[in-house]
Order: C-alpha cells, then structure tokens, then sequence
C-alpha cells in the first residue's frame, strides 16, 4: 500500500532536494571543502521525507481513528505546496528579492496549515464545542491582549502632554484644588482628569496609575469590537476583529499611554454597542462622557446614530424610533449639562476649556484647498501603522474593494453588505474630516480608526469563505480555509508585533525623549534645597508630574538676558538649569562667562542606548 504511494511522495520530496542543492550551490558549497555536504543534504531529503510521512501516518492514523491508507492519502496532501519551489528555476523568479527565502517560508508554512486542517478536522466537535462558548475565547484574546499591553506601560517617560494631564489629576487628587479653580489653564475636558485623580488616589503618584486607565480602556474596547461586530455580523467576525485589534501596533503603542484618545474611543464605541442593542439613554450618556474625554469624539456622532437605527428594522421595534434619538439627547444632555456645571458655574472666572484649547491650538477652521492633499498624505502614513504590515495593508485596500463589489452585487443574499458600506463610508469620512479641518496631523488622531477598520479586515478575511464555502457543512475545506487563514495571519502579524513590542513604530508615547527625566527629578529632589530656583524653556509639565509638592520655583526664561538678571537678583539661591540632549547649551554657557557667571555640570542621565538623555547645570558665580 505505501509502495503505491512512493512515486507521489518523492514529487514533493525530489523537489525540496532540487531547491535545496540550487540554493547551497549558490551560496558557494560546490567549493571542495563543502561538496560532501552538498549532496549529502538533498540524499537525505529524498529519504526522510517519505520515512517522516511514513511514521506520520501511522500517528495521524491512531489520532483521527482512521485507517492507515486513509491516512497516508489525507498527509500526503499536506506535502503538496513543496512544488511550489520549483518556481525558483524559472529564470524571471530571479528578479523577485529574498525569492528563495519566500518560497521555502510559503511552502513550509502552507504545509503546516494543511496538516493542522487535518488534525483540526478529526476534532472539529470538540473544536464546534470551545468555540459555542464565545467568553472563553474572547477571555483568552483579552488575556493575551492583557500582556502585551502591560509589558510597555513602564518602557517610556511621559510625553509633555501626558505630563500636563497626570498633573491635573495629580492636583484634583491631592486635595489641593478639587475644581481645577486656582490659577490653572485647563484646555481639556474633565472626565479623563478625574479618571486619573482616582487612579492616583488608589494606586498613587506613578507613571503607571497614570496609565492604567488607558490599558484598562484598550482591553475594554477589544470586548466592545467583538460585541459590535457580533450584533452586525456573526461570531467569526467578532473573534477575527477582536484579534486583529489584539495585535494592531496603534493599539498596543497607545494603550499604555496617559493621552485623552484610548479613554475617548472606548467610551465612543460603548455608547455604539449601547445603541444596538437599544440602550438608548445609557448609550447618548456614555458618548457624553465620550465627548467630555475629548470634544472630537463627536466625529463618532453620524455612526453612532446610524447605529441607532438598525435594531429599529424590524416591524416590531419601529414605534421606538421616535424615542431612541430622544433618549440618546436626553443621556447626552445630561453629560453636557453637569460638565457646564463644573466649567461655568463651579469654576467661575476661570476660562472655560473651549476657549482655552482655543487658544492653546488656534481653533479649528477649514484649511485652505492646496493644503489638503498634502494633509490627507500626512495622515495616510499615519495609516500604514494601523496594521504594521505591508500585506495586510495590501489585502485590506484591494480586499476591501472586492468585499463592498461583492456586497453590492450580491446584496439581496450577501447579509451585511450594507455595514460594509457604512463602515468603510466612515473611514473616508474620518480620515477627510482631518484632512480638511486643521487638526495637527498628530498620530493619536487617528486611534479611532483602528476598531473599525480591524472590523472591515475580518470581513475581507473571511470573504473567500462567505463566497466559495458558505452553507457548506463543516467539512475539510472549512477547516481548511481557517487553518490556512490562521497561518496566515500568524505570519502576518509576528513582526508588526515584536516591532510594537519594542515601541519600534513612530506613533504612541514618547520614544526615548525624554529617557531619564525621572532621574532629573530623584537628583533635584535629593540635591536642591527648599526654594531654589529652576529655569526652564522645554519641561515645564514634566517638572509639573514628576516634581509635584517639591519646594522649588520655576522660572520660565524667554532669553538669555533673564537668567543673567534674575540670577544676580537672586544670588543667595541655588540656581538650576537642565538641558535636554536635542538642545544646545553652549550658547548660554557663554553669555553668562562674559557675565562673570558660569554653569558648572552636575549631573548626566543617559538612555539604554549609552546616549546623554538631559545634563543638569548649576548657574554660579565664575570662580577667579
């Protein structure tokens, strides 16, 4: 029976030893001191290939309880893709970069996925029964969520905007001023500062209290995708959408974050779900609270009433479609009102945070036309970073074209082709609001965008499968199609992954800036005296966090000619300056030299690279 089946099995195995002994020869083992070698490797090839299908086999066998030549027909299958290396004798592969490298990886990886078909195939009842209890399997995507989050909530300092806000939250939580009353510019809205006044108030002054609000926010909008998805969908979507937001780069890099954006299209999401699944009042109350994290949670406003509408289809819910916008106004208001009441009423004669963002980043307008291409090509490679990866970015634009096609065509049958639309209505519609209106083109902008399209990538995914294998039972060919697409995406997002892991994408917090500030404030904490004085031009809000309730004074200097008059003012005092690596201190140094002053070096931080991070300066009197 297996000498039947000899023949077909050296096909693969003679096409392995083939592309192996090409490959060696090219790599210069024709040399005398290699040539053993050089044909030894293929021999061995060609004899242990169909000796591991042999034994395999028999596994298989004991494992599916089938026959042996069943067995040995289903495996040799699997070995199949190794003819797809007899590519690389065709002369114009030779143009293809790396093409030896992707052949093999192909093969091998395609080889795998039909094996694991198999196997997943002769345990497709007990893999129908884990996946029947969908929490166990989002539990398990949010723990490896969970985890890779986590891992970086600790790997940068604070960016000046986290700063500036863990301090606001920092003085709400001290007691010191509870309202945000006294002296203080505030241009944001207060939800996510209170957030981070009781993170602090549990967990304390850190870095990484500041931060867990967002982790938390992040893992919490893996679950909300899912639902979303399952409520316009089904369960293949949801799982493949809430793996995908799992491994996107922008979710990862942002989430340990202290910035406004996690918290904001979290709780825009929420309110999203809420509507679906008719929650109205609850659903306007929580895109209130979106709002009132940050004002341009209102671009979510035209998905969430779309929204809105949906379960309002069927004949017996449309009495309740003069409510549901009633209620989502009324829960809306209700957020809108009481932050009125904080900003106007308990807050008096204070500027108000619109006015004071306002004035912080110039309002927003309409930008002028020759500007707006340049802009939407500023947020497009924003864009790649969303998946990290080249093919995926590659599958999601030609595929997404073939599923709103195919939507179309087949929308009498096709169940979902309309969100397709309005999901993919809204992407254009986000990136062309930032286009045209002046935001800064600003990375964290974008986040919001990152669960809808993880949402129109498992839709593209599994289109091959809606297409050719839908109504199907479960069979070889459905196993096969997830064994082969879960291989894929393996491959796929292995590197974005270890990239993100490193905060090796330029989105997200900062990355190394600001590398020992914290080492800045433990040296001014254990070295300055009560009262000394600090001049500054680059770190005031990091001064603000992570030197909060330490007796010293901050001196913003605009020139030279300041710290030279104030020094002299104040020459019974310590005096301080420290200078981040990407700026020039020379240029002061000598200035207060011509003086009779100097700035005598105290102490250096440095990052993991080796490279100085800041350098601290006393100002003195030029010693004789």
């Amino acid at each position: 029976m297996t000498r039947r089946f000899y023949p077909l099995i050296l096909l693969p195995a003679s096409s392995l030893a083939v592309f192996l002994f090409e490959l060696m020869r090219s790599h210069g083992y024709d040399s005398p001191g290699h040539r053993l070698s050089l044909f030894i490797v293929p021999i061995l090839v060609v004899v242990l290939l169909p000796a591991f299908w042999r034994l395999y086999s028999g596994l298989l066998s004991g494992f599916a309880d089938i026959g042996l030549h069943e067995a040995l027909c289903l495996d040799l299958i699997s070995y199949a893709p190794f003819l797809l290396l007899l590519v690389y004798f065709i002369p114009t592969s030779a143009n293809v970069l790396h093409i030896g490298t992707i052949l093999f990886v192909a093969s091998l990886a395609s080889a795998a996925s039909l094996k694991l078909a198999i196997l997943l195939y002769y345990r497709r009842s007990m893999l129908a029964e884990i996946l029947s209890r969908p929490y166990v399997v989002l539990g398990l995507i949010v723990a490896v969520a969970a985890i890779l989050r986590v891992s970086l909530i600790a790997a940068n300092r604070f960016h000046g905007d986290e700063a500036l806000y863990s301090h606001w939250g920092l003085v709400i939580a001290s007691g010191r001023d509870v309202f945000l009353r006294s002296g203080l510019v505030v241009d944001k809205p207060p939800v996510f500062l209170y957030t981070l006044a009781f993170f602090f108030k549990v967990f304390g002054q850190s870095e990484t209290a500041a931060r867990l609000p967002n982790v938390l926010a992040s893992l919490t909008g893996i679950v909300i995708v899912y639902g979303i998805a399952d409520e316009l969908y089904d369960r293949r979507v949801a799982t493949l959408s809430a793996i995908l937001l799992t491994f996107s780069p922008f979710d990862i890099q942002f989430a340990p974050t202290a910035f406004t954006d996690p918290l904001m299209v979290t709780l825009a999401l929420a309110s999203c779900l809420l509507a679906l699944k008719w929650r109205y009042l609850a659903g306007g109350t929580v895109f209130g609270l979106a709002v009132m994290t940050k004002p341009t949670a209102v671009i979510f406003a035209p998905l969430l009433l779309f929204l809105t509408v949906v379960p309002l289809r069927a004949r017996d819910s449309r009495r309740k479609a003069g409510w549901s916008p009633l209620l989502l106004g009324l829960g809306f208001a209700a957020v809108i009102l009481a932050v009125v009441c904080w900003d106007v009423v308990i807050r008096i004669n204070c500027v108000n945070f619109l006015s004071a963002s306002a004035a912080r980043y110039g309002g927003l307008h309409v930008v002028a036309l020759d500007r707006v291409l340049p802009r939407a090509q500023g947020w497009m490679r924003h864009l790649q970073y969303l998946t990290g990866s080249r093919v995926l970015n590659i599958t999601l634009i030609a595929g997404g074209i073939c599923l709103l096609a195919h939507g179309l065509w087949r929308r009498k049958t096709r169940e979902g082709w309309l969100f397709d639309w309005v999901l993919a209505a809204f992407s254009v519609y986000f990136v062309s609001v930032h286009a045209l209106l002046s935001f800064g083109i600003w990375d964290r902008y974008l986040l919001g965008l990152a669960p809808i399209v993880v949402i129109l990538l498992a839709r593209v995914l599994l289109l091959p499968q809606d297409a050719l294998l839908k109504g199907h039972k479960v069979g070889i060919g459905q196993v096969g199609y997830f064994a082969v697409l879960g291989m894929f995406l393996a491959v796929t997002v292995l590197h974005p992954t270890q990239v993100a892991l490193r905060y090796g994408f330029p989105v997200g917090g900062d990355h190394g800036s600001f590398q020992g500030i914290d080492d800045v404030a433990d040296y001014l904490k254990g070295n300055a005296p009560a009262g000394s004085v600090v001049f500054h031009r680059w770190l005031l809000w990091h001064y603000m966090f992570y030197l909060f309730d330490v007796p010293l004074d901050f001196y913003y200097y605009p020139s030279f000619e300041f710290v030279l008059d104030t020094s002299r003012q104040l020459a019974t005092l310590e005096k301080y300056v420290v200078f981040p690596s990407w700026t020039n201190p020379d240029d002061l140094a000598s200035y207060l030299t011509d003086a009779g002053w100097e700035m005598h070096e105290l102490y250096r931080t440095y990052r993991p690279n080796g490279t100085v991070s800041f350098t601290i300066y006393r100002i003195q009197p030029l010693e004789e």
